[in-house]
């Protein structure tokens, strides 16, 4: 019983359902997961962002999962991408995996990415920071400009 709903668990998390938060509040940050089963990153990112989900539950933030894993997955995170607004970051970074890109709800602004490199503390710590930049800064004005964003294809 434990293994199925572990599965069960899992196939939702792997297939890009996006998570609600503990909150009525409408999201304020939408934190877009670049996955594939084969990614050797992804394997070290996937128990990090479960527990800081957990830990930042309460936050405003949507999480949603982009599979490229193969063409199947490929199609279904672009029906994602589409359903959730977050099109640019799709065609910025499709392909790309082991991050997650945060992104502010209103504008689609991108704000920060984090990867494997960030420990449960770090990566809720970015979740939060980046509710706070959509709450405090004025549009434009949000990206950290952070490193750990890939280049050369960023989003607008």
């Amino acid at each position: 019983m434990i293994k199925l709903v572990l599965a069960a668990a899992l196939a939702l998390f792997i297939l890009g359902d996006a998570t609600a938060y503990a909150t009525d509040e409408q999201p304020k940050v939408k934190a877009v997961y670049f996955y594939a089963s084969w990614c050797s990153n992804c394997k070290i990112v996937d128990p990090i962002l479960d527990k800081a989900r957990m830990q930042t539950q309460n936050l405003p933030v949507q999480h949603l999962t982009l599979d490229f894993s193969n063409a199947q997955t490929w199609d279904k995170a672009m029906e994602i991408a589409l359903d959730n607004d977050v099109v640019a970051t799709y065609n910025a970074y499709a392909g790309t995996t082991g991050m997650v890109v945060l992104l502010a709800a209103d504008t689609g602004e991108q704000i920060d990415c984090v990867n494997r490199l960030f420990t449960v503390g770090t990566m809720s710590l970015a979740f939060e920071r980046a509710v706070e930049r959509v709450e405090t800064l004025a549009v434009g004005l949000r990206d950290t400009g952070s490193m750990v964003c890939p280049t050369g294809r960023p989003a607008p």
